[in-house]
C-alpha cells in the first residue's frame, strides 16, 4: 500500500476508536439500549478493520480480503441491529421475566 495513506489511515482508525468509546460510554441525557451499543461498536469496528487495510505494512491479498469481509460483516450487523432494536430489546426483556 502507498505509505502516504497511513497517516489517513490511523486517522479512520482513531474516528473507529471514537465511535466505539461513545456508543460504549454511558452518559446521563441518553440511555442507549444494549442492542444499539452492540450497533454502536460494530460501527466502529467496521472503521477501524478498513484502516488497518491502510496501516497495515504490506498486507498481502488474504489479509486485506479477510479486513474487507469484516467489514461488511459488521456493517451489515450493525444496520441489522440499528432496524431492529426495538423489537430485539423487547424480546431480551421478555426472556428476562
Amino acid at each position: 500500500m502507498d505509505e502516504s495513506l497511513a497517516p489517513l489511515g490511523w486517522l479512520v482508525f482513531a474516528v473507529g476508536i471514537g465511535v466505539i468509546l461513545i456508543s460504549v460510554i454511558p452518559r446521563k441525557d441518553q440511555v442507549h439500549s444494549p442492542t444499539r451499543r452492540l450497533g454502536g461498536v460494530l460501527s466502529g469496528l467496521v472503521f477501524c478493520f478498513l484502516a488497518g487495510v491502510v496501516v497495515l505494512p504490506d498486507p498481502g491479498p488474504v489479509t486485506t480480503k479477510i479486513l474487507v469481509i469484516l467489514a461488511v460483516v459488521c456493517g451489515g450487523t450493525s444496520w441489522y441491529l440499528g432496524r431492529h432494536a426495538r423489537r430485539m430489546d423487547r424480546l431480551a426483556r421478555r426472556k428476562d421475566r
